[in-house]
């Protein structure tokens, strides 16, 4: 495939122009801060405005180098211990000493200063209302947020709009028994109203299985607490990229997700990677359908009030679609996302309009409002694999991976030069080890990532396998190459 066909030319205006109009958006000596789980996410926005700061979970390997760009806030600073990076390991860092430190950082000078996070929190919300204008927060409020991540809530509006959604019903915990197996078995899932990452959603494939889960959630939730009961489906996992701008949705890159990768997974809806040139080997139907559904929602959360870049989640069983949740925030593919829509095209990206949707710029945009229709115009080839201590106990690692490009030699992974970026990627035999590799020592908790494997290829094998012999390889070799012991 040739890089950048079919993608719009744009004579009048470079890139560099294009990002000037958002950096004139905001007063003069004004700066720009990333916060998200992970550090490598702040390329998302790093390539369109100049960050001065980072706040994240994490800390490894190659965190010197983002020290040397810019003030580095990381949850596992100093700790030589990898966490599990969740919004929640970042809310309770803000209660501690490094709150209190960003706190500190984002109330000096009277300079504005403006934070790019993946989705809203209360502390951020809290800065902004204390600096009474001096922070602006950009991305949609945490009520907002709230609201669509119910995933009882997205299902009905599916029904309502004449989408599919698997085969279901919604129960009370307390309620939760064999009738529903019967009905609904011999294999099925639970889903809880709200969650992330797969590890809300659980597969039932017994009565004791049933039984078991039913009372962990009831400790958990209540007895009165409502979930998602509906049949398991078969086939591949599609995660769609959407966006709102000035009040309309447009569609963005489709990817297939991986989930149940052994090296990567806890367990069987726990997400381990994506492919973006494996959408294509979707029907053309299929596509269709998910493309027009992805819009039809966007419809309904930018009439709320919803900006910015959203996501919808399907699975295709027995080439039908059918609707899963939505996610209402940057989304976990959007810095790979990003890095391709630069390597495949010249047009403003995805995340560039996210932030025009927040940031405002006026009359500077007027002439450009119809190009996010294009967003999804070039194909695009890449993928990423998170590999995880996928073990139920802690590992130390024994030797560490530079952060770096490197092919697969003799059953080795051999370090070939130093690179940060899916850029620095020359061909499709090689991958980019990213996302904090840890330092030799490091202990690393039960499902806490080892790294991020980046590549310009597709992995995709399809049914149950998911992706390659190549790729399961690449997972083994990196994860060996490591020499875990228990710790």
């Amino acid at each position: 495939m040739i890089l950048g066909e079919g993608t719009p030319s744009l004579p009048a205006h470079t890139k560099s122009d294009f990002n000037d109009i958002l950096t004139s958006a905001v007063p003069d000596g004004a700066t720009f801060g990333f916060q998200g789980l992970r550090a490598v996410d702040s390329i998302t926005v790093e390539n369109i405005v100049p960050l001065d700061f980072l706040i994240a979970c994490d800390y490894g390997l190659d965190g010197p180098e983002w020290d040397r760009r810019l003030r580095y806030f990381a949850v596992e600073r100093g700790r030589n211990r990898r966490i599990v990076w969740t919004h929640s390991s970042l809310v309770e860092a803000y209660e501690g000493a490094l709150g209190e430190q960003i706190r500190q950082y984002l109330s000096q000078g009277d300079a504005p200063r403006y934070v790019i996070p993946y989705r809203s929190t209360e502390f951020l919300g809290k800065l902004a209302e204390e600096a009474e204008g001096r922070l602006r927060i950009l991305a949609n409020p945490v009520e907002i947020k709230t609201r669509f991540d119910d995933k009882i809530a997205f299902r009905r509006q599916a029904v309502e709009a004449g989408f599919d959604v698997p085969p279901g019903d919604v129960a009370a915990l307390g309620d939760l028994g064999l009738k529903h197996l019967e009905e609904f078995g011999p294999v099925m899932i639970v889903s809880e109203r709200i969650g992330s990452s797969g590890n809300q959603t659980h597969f039932i494939d017994s009565a004791e299985a049933l039984a078991s889960k039913r009372d962990q959630l009831i400790e958990k939730l209540g007895v009165d607490a409502p979930v998602i009961v509906s049949t398991f489906l078969s086939g591949p996992a599609v995660g769609t990229a959407g966006l709102i701008y000035d009040g309309k949705p447009w569609m963005s890159h489709p990817s297939v997700m991986f989930t149940g990768i052994p090296g990567c997974s806890m367990h069987r809806f726990d997400y381990a990677g994506s492919d973006y040139a494996a959408y294509r080997l979707v029907s053309e139907e299929s596509r269709r359908k998910i493309e027009e559904f992805t819009l039809k929602i966007g419809e309904w959360i930018a009439e709320a009030g919803y900006r910015g870049i959203y996501g919808v989640d399907f699975i295709v069983h027995e080439d039908e679609p059918y609707a899963l949740e939505l996610n209402p925030r940057v989304l976990g593919t959007t810095q790979l996302m990003t890095e391709l829509e630069e390597i495949h095209g010249s047009a403003p990206t995805t995340t560039f309009w996210h932030l025009a949707e927040f940031l405002k710029p006026g009359a500077a945009l007027d002439a450009h409002r119809d190009l996010p229709a294009e967003l999804s115009r070039p194909d695009l080839s890449g993928f990423q694999l998170l590999i995880r201590n996928t073990s139920p106990s802690r590992v130390r690692i024994g030797h560490s991976l530079e952060p770096g490009i490197y092919a697969i030699q003799n059953g080795r992974p051999e370090f070939i030069r130093r690179g940060y970026r899916l850029s620095d990627v020359q061909d499709e035999n090689e991958a980019l080890v990213t996302c904090s590799p840890p330092a030799k020592g490091t202990i690393v908790e039960p499902r806490g990532a080892f790294c991020k494997l980046e590549g310009v290829s597709s992995i995709y094998e399809g049914g149950e396998e998911q992706i390659s012999p190549a790729a399961r390889e690449m997972i083994d070799v990196f994860t060996h190459r490591l020499a875990l012991s228990p710790a």
